[in-house]
């Protein structure tokens, strides 16, 4: 039987992973993929998200290590954290799209 982690890293784990189970930050993680920075307001004109929900999304990322936060004078450019994040989300995404097509 394989040993298993921790308990704390179960609910860590857990905590990660809702951070993802939300649809606009899964839009915004989208957006953020190529590698490139966004400010708030070009998040909002690119996924449709109002300005104030996008704030309060990349708050949450940003706390949980999903995104980093650059500042530029008055603006804030935003990017994910690490790559890894990217590559996770695109193998639940693969698995997601051939179960919605079959």
């Amino acid at each position: 039987m394989p040993e298993l982690e921790d308990e704390r890293f179960y609910e860590a784990h857990a905590d990660f992973c809702s951070v993802c189970a939300n649809a606009n930050r899964l839009k915004i993680l989208d957006l953020l993929k190529n590698g490139e920075q966004y400010s708030v307001s070009d998040i909002e004109r690119h996924t449709g998200i109002s300005q104030s929900t996008v704030s309060q999304h990349l708050k949450l990322m940003r706390d949980r290590g999903i995104v980093t936060r650059e500042r530029d004078g008055v603006n804030n450019y935003y990017a994910v954290a690490d790559d890894r994040i990217v590559e996770g989300v695109e193998t639940i995404r693969e698995v997601v799209k051939e179960q919605v097509e079959n």
